[in-house]
């Protein structure tokens, strides 16, 4: 009996060893080289797009943009391109100018949005094109462009993936690729640059800029269910209206 309570230590000892250096479960790969000391290097990030930002505090927001101003009608605008020579097309709430009313670094289609009677959007867009060196120069130009009149933006991505060469357009979509940039304001309007893939081509893509209006950003995105809502009690007032003699 006293051998056998001599003994005890050595094997709490000996299970002790094997509780801090268990086996490996089955199906995992034990590294055959020793690991460092060290921890491991963290991994590159990338550097943030224009999904993930933060709001400009430090500069005044923009009133408008190209020469108009956010709130005009659709008379103002046109008048201003007519006495520039711009020749411009309306269509429903857009008017499509085939210029601005200043200088740009390249030939742009402005499409202006009026919310109501009031101007509330303005966009540019470049040359459509699937040729990947035109639409790195467009969007260079286009983003030194911005910054001369707003500064540097909020967050930028300027990332063309290894093995994009040659089919941009489709990197873009899968976000292997990414060029883009963002201003924005928290009580203000929202500026956006980016290269996208065209909708009706999946092998062009075209550099754009929209200006958002403060009532535009803050506008509630559509809701069917809700509209339907607002609009069934005046939808049912004129049908009683019509019912009536």
């Amino acid at each position: 009996m006293r051998r056998l309570f001599a003994l005890l230590p050595i094997a709490l000892s000996l299970a002790a060893c094997r509780s801090r250096s268990p086996r490996p479960a089955l199906g995992v790969v034990v590294p055959l080289v020793p690991q460092s000391d060290r921890a491991p290097a963290a991994a590159p990030r990338d550097r943030p797009d224009a999904s993930t930002f933060a709001l400009i505090t430090d500069r005044p927001a923009p009133a408008g943009a190209l020469g108009v101003t956010f709130g005009q009608t659709v008379a103002e605008v046109t008048a201003l391109h007519r006495a520039a020579n711009i020749p411009c097309r309306p269509s429903g709430e857009y008017l499509f100018c085939e210029g601005a009313l200043v200088p740009t670094p390249l030939r742009l289609l402005v499409t202006y949005e009026f919310c109501g009677a009031a101007l509330c959007s303005i966009a540019v867009d470049g040359t459509r094109t699937e040729d990947e060196d035109v639409l790195l120069r467009e969007y260079d130009l286009l983003l030194e462009f911005t910054r001369g009149s707003l500064g540097a933006p909020i967050s930028s991505a300027r990332r063309v993936g290894p093995g994009c060469s040659g089919h941009l357009p489709l990197c873009l979509t899968s976000r292997q690729s990414q060029l883009n940039a963002r201003w924005s304001w928290a009580r203000g309007p929202q500026v956006e640059l980016s290269v996208d893939q065209r909708e009706d081509d999946a092998l062009q893509a075209q550099a754009a800029i929209t200006w958002l209006s403060a009532d535009r950003v803050h506008r509630p995105a559509p809701d069917p269910v809700r509209d339907a809502a607002v609009d069934a009690p005046a939808a049912a007032a004129s049908l009683d209206a019509a019912a009536l003699p």
